[in-house]
């Protein structure tokens, strides 16, 4: 099967008497008589993992968590086909759908996944520590948000909300392969920022009252935005992720961004995307490179995904530069 699926956690499969013991590697492939498909997960950073999960299932089956991360963290799990019920030690029951996104903080064990026999279950999810969603959010963490991340709870919290389009999407964006390496890690915490707070959007109904727009920056953070453009860039071949771009030069991630996009008319991950292309131009230009070696080290998995960005960017396909006709 042509799919993949991510474990945030390390698995242990019981169905009747048998118990498989699934590794914790970045990709994990199984075929039995229980069930059929890839469990893959993504480290972008210590405080946000991905996993995405590409599965058949062919008879009744409980997954259960061996181990949890050892920091407070909440989990989500976006379904882009199928349904899953997930059982809480302590009594809390959730069912995550195509039409039900679930956000949950367990305090116990991590719960069980249960599924039903003949099914097919396409899901991205993610786990993302406190500190992480409360920098997010400037310290202004959605209402709805807040009892996942009470540190001094002491059962476990779920929320459910509906899962529209948009939600699906983005997860199905995190499955796409066009990139590679730094690149795709940062493609992702984009994606996953971006599903995130769709998901807080979507539990919080009763919002505050907007308070209307932040102000324009202020020198001292247009300095930093700026100050941030130049790490960025120092070396495109292993680029810092947003997280740790923010933290460098003082600012908050959603500040950082938006600074970007006022400064620059872009977010972090285009302007590294459009100087990476900009670097493939001239290589090309050079005959430096052959086409398919610059497209890999410019973050493109695929030389096709590569001539396509390329030419969406300069108008032209990048053979034309190769030939020395750009």
């Amino acid at each position: 099967m042509a799919g993949r699926g991510v474990s945030n956690f390390e698995w242990l499969l019981k169905e009747a008497m048998v118990d498989a013991a699934v590794p914790a590697t970045p990709m994990f492939v199984v075929d039995d008589e229980n069930w059929r498909g890839t469990i893959e997960q993504v480290v972008l950073a210590p405080s946000l993992r991905v996993f995405l999960n590409d599965l058949e299932i062919h008879r009744d089956l409980r997954i259960e968590p061996t181990s949890q991360p050892q920091k407070q963290y909440i989990v989500s799990q976006v379904a882009i086909e199928g349904d899953v019920d997930l059982d809480f030690s302590g009594g809390l029951r959730l069912q995550g759908s195509t039409d039900s996104a679930v956000l949950y903080r367990p305090v116990g064990p991590p719960p069980t996944y249960v599924f039903k026999p003949a099914s097919y279950y396409r899901a991205a999810g993610y786990t993302v520590q406190f500190d992480r969603i409360e920098r997010l959010f400037d310290g202004e963490v959605p209402a709805a948000l807040r009892p996942l991340i009470d540190r001094e709870a002491r059962q476990d919290r779920g929320l459910t909300m509906r899962s529209g389009s948009t939600m699906r999407q983005l997860a199905s964006r995190l499955f796409a392969r066009e990139f590679n390496g730094a690149l795709r890690r940062l493609t992702m915490e984009g994606v996953v920022l971006q599903l995130l707070a769709a998901q807080a959007m979507a539990a919080d109904s009763a919002a505050r009252p907007s308070r209307g727009r932040r102000p324009s920056l202020s020198s001292g953070e247009q300095a930093a935005v700026r100050q941030a453009r130049e790490r960025l860039l120092s070396d495109m071949r292993r680029p810092p992720s947003l997280a740790e771009l923010a933290d460098a030069v003082g600012l908050t991630e959603r500040r950082l961004n938006a600074g970007f996009r006022q400064l620059y008319g872009a977010t972090v991950f285009d302007v590294l995307r459009d100087q990476r292309l900009e670097h493939a131009r001239q290589a090309l230009k050079a005959d430096a490179v052959s086409l398919k070696e610059v497209s890999f080290r410019v973050g493109y998995s695929h030389v096709s995904s590569f001539v396509n960005a390329f030419h969406a960017r300069f108008g032209a396909p990048p053979r034309q530069y190769l030939r020395g006709d750009g």
